[in-house]
């Protein structure tokens, strides 16, 4: 059998090296599976269903919130961690805010965002979960991916706490918008029943 390399395939050089980086930074992020008893997973949803959010990001918070408490407090990760938190927390009661007041349109997520961004503290946390180590392009580079990994978490947990969906366009994809004077670049657009 002959032996194959990044020459050989039809896939161009640059998506192999890209490929290859997104293999290893799948190495890197663990998916933990662990089973629970019945009860506390019951328990466990319907906490996650009275905070608007759904299972996953319930553990994600529990998780996140535990290291932060307990991580020392001058290391990146704890205060990226943190920033994390504040800025979900912020935007969550900031969605349920609006929402309450009859603010619910289609660019909802958009609307929490610029709301939220109001907030000095909310900017500022915004600042330390998305911060780049260094100045390097490894560095920028991971920011970025914070940036977006930390924006799109936002609009799900935006859209589960009003009970909304994503707005379908007429062909069936989902529906999106552009801004350029946002946090966000992009966003879903979001529908409701009244």
């Amino acid at each position: 059998m002959a032996k194959t390399s990044a020459e050989d395939t039809k896939t161009p050089a640059g998506k192999v090296g890209k490929r290859a980086a997104k293999l290893e930074k799948l190495k890197q992020a663990e998916t933990i599976n662990f089973s629970i008893d019945p009860d506390v997973r019951n328990f466990l949803v319907n906490t996650a269903k009275a905070q608007g959010l759904d299972l996953s990001h319930l553990m994600q918070k529990i998780t996140e919130s535990y290291v932060v408490e307990h991580a020392p407090s001058d290391t990146a990760f704890a205060q990226r961690l943190a920033g994390k938190r504040q800025v979900i927390d912020i935007a969550q009661k900031t969605a349920e805010e609006m929402d309450k007041e009859g603010a619910f349109d289609d660019h909802f997520i958009l609307n929490v965002i610029k709301k939220s961004a109001a907030d000095k503290a909310f900017v500022s946390a915004y600042d330390a979960a998305t911060r780049a180590a260094g100045e390097g392009p490894r560095d920028l580079a991971k920011a970025t991916r914070a940036k977006t990994a930390l924006n799109q978490q936002l609009g799900r947990v935006i859209k589960r706490t009003v009970g909304a969906k994503s707005l379908r366009k007429p062909e069936g994809g989902i529906a999106r918008a552009s801004a350029s004077d946002a946090l966000i670049t992009t966003y879903t657009l979001l529908t409701k029943q009244a």
